[in-house]
């Protein structure tokens, strides 16, 4: 018996690095350099309109500051 597990498309058709990141070069390309030059600021703000990525990008650099 197999079971069908339904996911949600934001989540089945997230990326999962910065490389992934279509169309937001000047976030990821920032957020890349402060990671590799270890200078992580304090705070991020995301901010814009719905389906812009800002949860997408904001999870992808928790993973990668080992936050989550």
């Amino acid at each position: 018996m197999s079971h069908n597990r339904h996911h949600t498309l934001y989540r089945a058709y997230r990326p999962s690095g910065f490389d992934e990141v279509r169309g937001q070069a000047q976030v990821t390309d920032v957020l890349k350099a402060a990671i590799k030059n270890k200078k992580i600021a304090h705070a991020y703000l995301f901010c814009g309109s719905r389906g812009t990525g800002k949860t997408s990008v904001a999870r992808i650099l928790a993973r990668e500051l080992g936050v989550s």
